[in-house]
């Protein structure tokens, strides 16, 4: 009985939780739908793309992609919660442990994300 005690929230969490998507599985699932897709690079080290600070709660690390000729903000972070917790703050888009800026707005990049990476719109 204490075993069943002991291993009952692990089983739960295996059962329900869903696993973190790396950047390679992004950017895997993101060329899919589109083969131009450009990442874009920091002039140097010292200039980062994305400020993590900018964003509540900051994320892990961020990236800059050109989808469509339009650039996305994609934001990496430890925690699904804490993704969900970004995006609804910047009326994002979420997926997993991921949230993306810039996407909201723009019908062409709504449908791409929707249609090819299944995030969800967060108001």
């Amino acid at each position: 009985m204490k075993f069943l005690i002991f291993a009952l929230p692990f089983f739960l969490l295996s059962c329900t939780g869903e696993s973190n998507y790396s950047k390679e599985d992004i950017l895997e699932m993101l060329r899919e739908g589109d083969p131009d897709l450009e990442v874009l690079v920091p002039p140097s080290i010292s200039q980062p793309l994305v400020h993590c600070g900018d964003y509540l709660p900051p994320c892990q690390v961020g990236y800059k992609v050109k989808i469509k000729n339009m650039e996305v903000t994609g934001l990496l972070y430890d925690e699904q919660e804490d993704a969900l917790k970004s995006a609804k703050s910047m009326r994002g888009y979420h997926l997993r442990n991921w949230a993306f800026d810039n996407v909201t707005g723009e019908p062409i990049l709504e449908r791409f994300f929707e249609t090819h990476l299944g995030a969800k719109k967060l108001q």
